[in-house]
């Protein structure tokens, strides 16, 4: 299936041609004449035979240069001060390879006539100026010299090439760059150079001011236009960039280097570079192919296969191919890095397939009030972490209920279930992320407060925030910058087995992970202690005092189906002899296993749970 993605040639255009073979790229590796190179997700050749080189990234600091494997974005070596680059988002290799407009146009011309690469050409590798092939590595210059950036802004474009015009009629000016930048609404001249040609270009800019920033161009737009043109023949595109949201053209002598950017089609530029998106009909959906998402999606970490994300749902849904591909856990991480602002939780949402997590009923607990502590299926069986929930809020002053939610708690996460039992809540306490995201989702148009108690714990506790696992869920609500998905809540909603071992943390905010891996919560480490035989010695002594009334038992069983009320009354009374000089704690804990208990007569259990419930929650 996933070779049907390497057809995909841009996002507005796929390829006929069958693909037979993809290999990764690594050194060493040997590449025959056939094959064709795929640097980016989002543009590509036709070819029979694919080399993939997304994934091979890096960066080699060679004093007066670099050394960029053919993978690596240009956002990623800006850092090391080179003297040209292209779009951020594509990459080193993929910018020589498709001869990507740059800056430093003026001074250095094309990118191909500037940079070295290692290539494979004929099948037999070069390192010089590209000359046709397989690139492999790029060579670029780093920027020794301090560079100036200036500026002159104006409402109209034609002024601002007047001004360039008139450059050029006198020679070639001595900038590094010269470009006239159209962003949304603002429109400026900007030049570039080194500092030292101060002298030779004051006459040129007396009326420019200091920049703060340089104008980088990424893929932020749903469609894009990139070219060459004779410099006579600006005028031919000056209603196009008008059209555009942001757009880049750069000069040289007698040409022009056009970057335009548009999030609806514009006609009338044809002659355009081929992975340009000319056929102005994106087909995926209105997913560029970015690969943002890629980065930061856990569905595609837990199966590693960068096509069980965002990247592989959108390519795949034009052949009708998506599978298993939908079923993640909507974390919605993918949403906060796409470009295009796509929604795309809901379609992945109409066409995911989740397991079911129904309840065990451990826990069968209505008890509601304007304050509740919600189970679910998630954390039903957590009765520790359930237990010092309900110990922690009421020492704070809570007067707190229960709810337990008895659902499959995938459709809590397809958003697909209706909470009436929440009805009148103001405020609501779960001891899971799961619980708290999926929620807090669900009742996002309801005037509700939810807490995740982990987390109001962990702001009480001494901890170094680096010795916790924040799992993703949590990702608005505690400050880090290491957020890792442990895989325990995917593989319930997808049935893998695939933990994340790496996960060293002394802490964890998840319950889920911190089973799988032995890894307390803020909950466990609360200093509150529960005899869990506790429910077994409150129980004995309430069966030994009914032994002790057994004579008045035995003397009032003529009462039997005339009136029961007799009964539970003397058994309420027992039992409330027992438990009325018992901790809170004790009572909070003897609930719960008290629900769980079978060596039990059903109806003292009732009676035993009903005079707990009107101390707890009174």
């Amino acid at each position: 299936m996933h070779e049907n993605f390497y057809r995909i040639l841009k996002p507005t255009k796929v390829g006929n041609t069958e693909i037979k073979n993809v290999i990764k790229y690594r050194d060493g590796i040997n590449i025959t004449s056939k094959s064709v190179p795929r640097y980016e997700y989002f543009r590509g050749v036709e070819g029979e035979y694919v080399v993939d080189f997304t994934d091979y990234v890096g960066v080699e600091d060679l004093g007066d240069k670099v050394k960029v494997k053919g993978g690596t974005r240009w956002r990623d070596i800006i850092k090391y001060n080179v003297e040209l680059w292209s779009n951020l988002d594509f990459s080193v290799a993929g910018s020589v390879y498709f001869n990507d407009p740059i800056f430093g146009f003026n001074e250095f011309g094309e990118i191909r006539d500037k940079v070295e690469v290692d290539a494979i050409g004929n099948q037999n590798p070069y390192l010089g100026k590209y000359n046709g092939g397989i690139i492999i590595n790029v060579y670029i210059r780093k920027e020794i010299r301090e560079i100036a950036h200036k500026v002159k802004y104006d409402t109209k474009l034609e002024n601002l090439f007047d001004i360039v015009r008139k450059w050029y009629a006198g020679g070639i000016p001595p900038f590094r760059d010269v470009s006239i930048i159209k962003k949304d609404e603002e429109i400026y001249l900007s030049v570039s150079y080194p500092k030292i040609r101060e002298g030779l270009v004051k006459n040129f800019i007396n009326d420019f001011n200091d920049i703060n920033k340089i104008e980088y161009d990424s893929l932020a737009y749903k469609f894009w236009y990139f070219g060459y043109l004779d410099f006579i023949k600006f005028d031919e595109i000056i209603k196009k960039i008008y059209e555009s949201k942001f757009s880049i053209i750069r000069f040289r002598k007698n040409k022009i280097a056009y970057s335009i950017y548009s999030d609806k089609p514009i006609v009338g530029l044809e002659k355009s570079l081929d992975y340009s998106t000319l056929e102005n009909e994106n087909l995926f959906k209105g997913c560029i192919l970015c690969g943002n998402c890629i980065t930061v999606c856990p569905y595609g970490k837990q199966n590693n296969d960068i096509f069980y994300t965002p990247l592989g749902f959108y390519s795949f849904s034009y052949f009708n191919q998506v599978g298993d591909i939908a079923n993640c856990h909507l974390c919605g991480l993918c949403e906060e890095v796409c470009p295009m602002k796509l929604d795309i939780t809901s379609e992945l949402r109409k066409n995911s397939s989740l397991r079911e997590i129904n309840p065990n009923y451990i826990i069968s607990v209505i008890k509601p009030k304007s304050s509740v502590l919600v189970i679910t299926p998630i954390s039903e069986g957590f009765y520790d972490l359930i237990i010092k929930s309900i110990i922690y809020l009421v020492r704070k002053g809570k007067k707190i209920g229960i709810i337990y939610l008895p659902y499959n708690f995938s459709k809590i996460v397809k958003n697909e279930i209706n909470l009436k039992e929440l009805e009148g809540v103001k405020e609501i306490y779960v001891i899971s992320p799961e619980e708290y995201f999926y929620l807090k989702k669900l009742l996002a148009k309801n005037i509700v407060d939810i807490y995740n108690i982990q987390t109001l714990i962990l702001e009480e506790l001494n901890i170094n925030i680096d010795d916790v696992h924040v799992p993703c869920l949590l990702r608005s609500d505690v400050k880090t910058n290491k957020i890792v998905c442990s895989n325990a809540f995917l593989n319930l909603l997808n049935g893998k087995d695939n933990i994340n071992k790496e996960i060293k943390n002394k802490i964890t905010l998840c319950p889920l992970t911190g089973k799988e891996l032995g890894i307390p919560t803020p909950l466990d480490i609360l200093n509150y202690n529960s005899d869990h035989n506790i429910a077994n010695k409150i129980l004995d002594r309430i069966k030994q005092s009914i032994n002790d009334v057994g004579d008045v038992l035995e003397d009032i069983n003529w009462y039997s189906g005339i009136d029961n009320m007799i009964y539970e009354n003397l058994y309420s009374s027992i039992v409330n002899s027992v438990i009325k000089d018992e901790s809170f704690e004790n009572l909070i804990t003897f609930y719960f296993f008290a629900q769980k208990l079978d060596n039990i007569d059903e109806n003292l259990k009732k009676i035993i749970v009903s005079e707990i419930e009107k101390i707890i929650f009174s």
